[in-house]
């Protein structure tokens, strides 16, 4: 059952609210990865311990796929006074900007679309039907990466580097449920540094993998190391890669639809300029962008502050909230580098007051959101606003019942 079942109803939570003796807002992350898909954090515990003594008090868990983290998460949660949103990323197809070449918010594959789904039921409510379109994408998914593995194998042989790799292996240390290609390079960077006791045996070894081209990264450079070789073996054109499967990919309006019967809201993750280069054709544009977006049902928006410019972040997250959107942002984890939980810009500038009470009140659309469902409601019949003020309730009544 939900803790959220067993508090007041919202008529007495509101009248126990205490606007005054609140300390609002709070710090926010509305999206990190934990283990079950893939991240920073070397358990649920871990990054749920860092986002306390860094004083965010509302943690939103994102993995891809799968929910399989919610019922640690929760119980790390209450037990670190932090408040858990629970979410879900998935990935799925925009035909039509397929079809025209246009980029989304993937950089490197037009119509390729990732969609968070934020505040979802737990206990799961999704129907049976739907779970086994999310189970069939994960299937896929690690069969791609396994093919992977079997190149990788080839390959390393061929170079003559003594090292290989196998799917146990993998799901033993690193993966749980899903396999990606990120727990290939990890697993891999970590063989190159037991196998190899000094620089110069290590920039031999990393040189035979990459068929005799040295290394550009320290060889203590974990994350930077392992997005290299992801680049050099995995990627298009490199020895290991093999082309994603399009039955690995749902199409937008099933995705939302998905979200939707999860109980939770969908929600659209901005790229900006989070590439460093260009904003994307689809997102060019705040007002094209916001009136697409509502055509397709959304009123949720989040964004990752550390991959884009304060100035850049700050035009769209407020006029996406002058929209009438909730807004929301994160800081992923879903590398091996280590990152404070607090939320940034690019540069590590800080999110100025205007940001922080926006980013607090779109945690506390959520959290009214996860409250509702709970108790077999939906926060479509409310406002943004009257969400906004229950929500501030019900994250009173946590830190202070």
């Amino acid at each position: 059952m939900s803790f959220l079942k067993a508090y007041p109803g919202a008529d007495e939570l509101l009248k126990s609210y205490d606007p005054e003796r609140s300390g609002f807002p709070l710090k926010v992350n509305n999206h990190i990865h934990t283990p079950f898909s893939f991240s920073a954090f070397p358990s649920i515990e871990e990054a749920v311990k860092m986002a306390a003594s860094e004083e965010v008090r509302i943690l939103g868990i994102n993995d891809f796929y799968v929910t399989d983290g919610y019922p640690d998460f929760i119980e790390m949660c209450r037990k670190h006074k932090v408040f858990p949103l629970l979410n879900i990323e998935l990935i799925g197809i925009i035909k039509e900007a397929q079809e025209a070449s246009v980029r989304v918010n993937d950089p490197g594959n037009p119509g390729r679309t990732y969609i968070s789904g934020k505040g979802l039921a737990h206990p799961s409510i999704l129907p049976e039907k739907q779970q086994q379109k999310l189970d069939r994408v994960v299937a896929e998914s690690n069969h791609q990466v396994e093919k992977m593995i079997e190149l990788l194998n080839w390959w390393l042989k061929e170079q003559g580097t003594g090292l290989s790799l196998s799917v146990e292996e993998i799901m033993e240390k690193d993966a749980m449920q899903l396999l990606r290609e990120r727990h290939v390079a990890k697993a891999l960077r970590r063989k190159l540094q037991l196998k190899a006791d000094s620089e110069e045996e290590f920039a031999s070894l990393i040189s035979k993998v990459y068929g005799g081209k040295s290394s550009e990264k320290n060889r203590n450079d974990k994350a930077g190391l392992e997005e290299e070789l992801r680049a050099r073996l995995l990627k298009a054109g490199a020895p290991a890669f093999v082309p994603e499967d399009e039955k690995a990919f749902l199409p937008l309006e099933e995705i939302v639809q998905i979200i939707r019967d999860a109980g939770g809201i969908p929600t659209y993750p901005m790229l900006l300029d989070g590439t460093g280069g260009a904003i994307t054709t689809f997102e060019s544009g705040k007002e094209q962008l916001a009136e697409n977006l509502a055509g397709r049902g959304f009123k949720s928006v989040e964004l990752i502050p550390l991959r884009n410019k304060p100035e850049i972040l700050k035009d769209y997250a407020e006029f996406f909230y002058r929209e009438g959107f909730m807004v929301s942002f994160g800081t992923e984890h879903n590398t091996t580098a280590m990152r404070p939980v607090t939320v940034d810009c690019n540069g590590g500038v800080a999110l100025d007051d205007t940001l922080l009470n926006i980013s607090f009140n779109g945690a506390a659309c959520l959290a009214a959101h996860q409250y509702l469902v709970s108790r077999d409601q939906h926060s479509d019949a409310y406002t943004r606003e009257q969400l906004e003020k229950l929500g501030h309730a019900i994250i009173y009544h946590f830190f202070n019942a």
